[in-house]
């Protein structure tokens, strides 16, 4: 897939649409490069455009998973799924801003990886347990239809969502392992902190049902952006 960071006009965009959503997410990236400078002393740039590429590549791979029908494994989908979940954008670029500096080795070192990979992993999971019904009406697959699948009929419903419980609940404490570990560890405590806490996030954010078509969900965050706030009530 040939991936461009800067392009010359409308021309090169195949819909107004595409062009909006390039515009926003080439503003942003270039505004926390911008501000992570007077942070790190260094230009990050190019690891947040990767980071948002990589999340990109595992979206077009699931369009095309859709587009031609095609059932991956479990395996074959996790890989994929927990960098579509879309906390990469969200978190990474955060670890810039949080004191101490982090070096172009810790920011790519294997240990903050694999706590990138176990918190979106957690998320993924709960996003699918949760989304699980809505998704499968909409033709859409996710880990517990994938399981159920490749069980040949074997397991119900039920089965397969204890099952996910179980992988969610492990995965939430391997993750609190590693970020108590202090052995042979290099990322700073402050940035291991910040895996922890969008988990926490998550959980509450999926705690009920799925929180992005939760009317109640909804119904916070448009009360937090449109409704002012009285000094009455603090």
């Amino acid at each position: 897939m040939e991936c461009r960071w800067d392009v010359n006009g409308s021309a090169d965009f195949c819909s107004e649409e595409v062009e909006i959503i390039y515009s926003a997410i080439h503003s942003t990236i270039s505004e926390i490069g911008d501000k992570s400078f007077g942070w790190q002393g260094r230009d990050v740039k190019s690891h947040v455009i990767k980071i948002w590429l990589d999340l990109l590549k595992s979206m077009l791979t699931e369009a095309q998973w859709s587009s031609n029908k095609s059932v991956p494994t479990l395996d074959e989908y996790m890989t994929t799924a927990y960098v579509s979940f879309a906390s990469g954008p969200i978190v990474l670029p955060a670890l810039y801003f949080v004191w101490p500096k982090l070096s172009d080795e810790v920011a790519g070192h294997p240990e903050l990886l694999n706590l990138f990979k176990v918190m979106s992993t957690c998320g993924r999971l709960l996003n699918d347990w949760r989304s699980f019904k809505r998704e499968t009406e909409e033709g859409k697959l996710n880990a517990v239809s994938l399981y159920m699948i490749h069980s040949g009929g074997a397991l119900t419903e039920e089965e397969a969502i204890e099952h996910f419980k179980g992988l969610i609940d492990s995965q939430r404490r391997h993750l609190l392992q590693l970020v108590l570990q202090e052995k042979d560890s290099i990322i700073p405590r402050p940035c291991k902190d910040l895996f922890w806490n969008l988990i926490k996030i998550l959980h509450t954010f999926y705690m009920k049902d799925d929180g992005f078509t939760s009317n109640e969900m909804i119904s916070v965050a448009k009360a937090i952006l449109n409704e002012p706030i009285s000094l009455d009530e603090l």
